[in-house]
């Protein structure tokens, strides 16, 4: 018969259910496994590391210890960071604008965490974080198993899912196996949006073209020819040789119907406000152009959002180049 494998509690309750580890708990006092609060002993010598041991149990297992500990190692450390003693916890996000991993503090609104809550629509939560006394967000502990689909779809609030036993190693910074919060934007990118926001409404004031909030992709670029600084625009078309009007009035008046010689033909175009010269597609969305990486085939806000989205990025990766 296989003999039972020991379970490995690397933090046990005191007497007063507080998280313990090992190596700063006494000799002669008694301490519980967090899962099942099942009675530990303390091995601390001057040969081995220091460790709890756990019997051999029915109704315990490594699993339930590690998630236990990971969530109460969660509601300690925020505990802790509104006293004032240690700096915000840290999420590990991904800026929807650049992709870049970055730190992004905890809010301070962030008032508490909640062990085991249980929401509005009966799911309850690993943590639970309080804002203005309500569950804002929620953070989900990973051991073996990810959580259910059905209640990442159903969960009334947005969550990340963490490491088990990378929060129980380090509970002040948490790297998502699943990022379900809000979409975060790191503050390089914050800023290179404010930049080309003045940037473009600058152009555009000096230039008296209209800036729309939809279809109408914009960007900015030096004329070809006269070198002066212009708005462009995109739109959806259906394919790269759609000479189609746009199907949005009305029409920015630097879109015009001309005759090109290079295409050997008319089509609706982009024109110089200064000099009335024809810019050409081919140049503004091949690299630098100011929409290179952009798709523009759908009309809807969702991908309008988006394309105006990756022309921020490109011009951010342009800008950063120069």
């Amino acid at each position: 018969m296989l003999k039972k494998q020991k379970l490995k509690v690397p933090f046990a309750y005191d007497g007063e259910k507080g998280l313990c580890a090992p190596q700063t708990a006494e000799k002669g006092k008694q301490y519980f496994c967090p899962a099942c609060e099942d009675t530990v002993i303390l091995k601390k010598g001057e040969i081995k590391t220091a460790h709890f041991a756990h019997k051999v149990s029915e109704t315990c297992n490594q699993e339930t210890i590690i998630h236990k500990i990971a969530k109460q190692r969660i509601v300690d450390v925020i505990c802790e960071w509104k006293r004032g003693r240690i700096n915000a916890p840290i999420f590990k996000r991904q800026c929807k604008i650049c992709s870049e991993l970055t730190d992004q503090p905890m809010p301070d609104k962030v008032e508490r965490a909640v062990l085991e809550y249980k929401v509005t629509n009966g799911f309850i939560v690993d943590v639970a974080l309080i804002v203005a006394n309500e569950p804002a967000a929620a953070i989900e502990i990973r051991v073996s198993h990810a959580v259910d689909e059905n209640k990442a779809r159903l969960l009334p609030i947005p969550f990340i899912e963490v490491d088990g036993q990378a929060v129980i190693e380090n509970p002040t910074i948490f790297e998502p196996v699943r990022d379900c919060f809000k979409e975060f934007t790191c503050k390089r990118c914050k800023q290179t949006i404010k930049q080309f926001g003045v940037k473009v409404n600058k152009i555009a004031k000096q230039t008296n073209v209209d800036l729309p909030d939809r279809y109408y992709r914009y960007g900015f670029w030096e004329c070809w020819k006269c070198k002066r600084e212009i708005i462009l625009f995109a739109w959806p078309k259906t394919s790269d040789w759609d000479k189609s009007a746009p199907k949005v009035k009305p029409i920015p008046r630097t879109i015009q119907y001309r005759y090109s010689k290079t295409v050997a033909g008319r089509y609706w175009v982009n024109t110089c406000p200064y000099c009335k010269s024809i810019q050409g597609d081919w140049f503004l969305f091949a690299y630098p152009g100011p929409f290179f990486g952009v798709r523009c085939k759908e009309d809807s806000q969702d991908a309008y959002n988006k394309d105006m989205q990756d022309i921020v990025v490109s011009y951010a990766e342009y800008k950063s180049e120069l």
